[in-house]
């Protein structure tokens, strides 16, 4: 691989790196459920699924089998087969070794490919199917690596399309546009090579999806203001900059991704 591919590489893939982070941040709570009412089979492993979904690890890995024991029965509901692509991407956060890691990517773009074509309509499928291509993304080849960031970003088009007021699609979106706004001419030219047609985002659209996400969910998440505040940076507003750092830092470290966003947030300030 030359330099310029490999540089390539990490910037118009960096968005994938946080990827395994920010999965348990898809689901609103559904509060419209009436106890009183008897769960059908299918509606009662979906709630189980979401519950086991935003749990700690440990009962998160029950959540890919939970659902695997139904397949033959729901495989052809599309409520059940995003839910499993989910369930896949979780697999491949907890897994210990990255071989394993990319069987539970690789199954899990299989399912998200099934449930867009079972029902194209479908926000979390667009959006989860986007996720695991990116997850995918770690371990393929160069040209590999380029196809599925296109994938990425055309899923998650349609998911916003769909489902225009889920901040997530937005901050994912963000983390694209970012890292295609920092490649150089060259490594367009590699991409532009390879498909035809360079991926294009500015700084700008970068900030405007970061806003966007901010604007529906205030106080997002730790990452979501260092990347605001990243791009107010390389945009020259640094008073902006200095104050997406603070809203950071006011909120409390809890998870793994926070810990993440943490690092980047001290290693920002020193530049500031």
């Amino acid at each position: 691989m030359s330099s310029s591919e490999f540089m390539l590489h990490q910037k118009l893939l960096g968005w994938q790196q946080h990827l395994r982070y920010m999965t348990a941040l898809t689901d609103s709570e559904d509060e419209d459920h009436k106890a009183e009412e008897p769960l059908d089979e299918l509606t009662a492993l979906l709630q189980r699924a979401d519950g086991l979904h935003k749990a700690n690890d440990n009962k998160k890995k029950e959540g890919l089998s939970t659902l695997l024991e139904k397949k033959e029965e729901f495989e052809q509901k599309c409520q059940y087969l995003w839910r499993l692509t989910r369930a896949y991407a979780d697999a491949h956060d907890l897994a210990g070794d990255s071989q394993e890691k990319k069987k539970f990517a690789e199954k899990g773009k299989q399912v998200g490919a099934q449930a867009i074509s079972v029902n194209p309509m479908c926000a979390e499928s667009h959006q989860w199917y986007a996720i695991v291509c990116g997850l995918l993304s770690e371990y393929e080849s160069v040209q590999n690596k380029i196809k599925n960031g296109y994938l990425f970003k055309d899923h998650l088009d349609k998911a916003i399309e769909l489902k225009p007021q889920d901040p997530l699609s937005y901050y994912l979106l963000g983390r694209w546009c970012y890292a295609v706004a920092q490649c150089t001419w060259i490594e367009r030219k590699i991409a532009a090579t390879l498909f035809g047609e360079p991926p294009s985002a500015t700084m700008q659209d970068a900030l405007q999806n970061f806003l966007k996400a901010e604007e529906l969910c205030p106080k997002y998440s730790k990452f979501n203001y260092v990347f605001l505040a990243k791009c107010y940076k390389d945009l020259g507003q640094k008073t902006q900059a200095k104050k997406m750092c603070d809203a950071a830092a006011a909120l409390k470290t809890v998870t793994q991704e926070d810990e993440e966003a943490q690092k980047e947030l001290d290693s920002l300030l020193l530049s500031l």
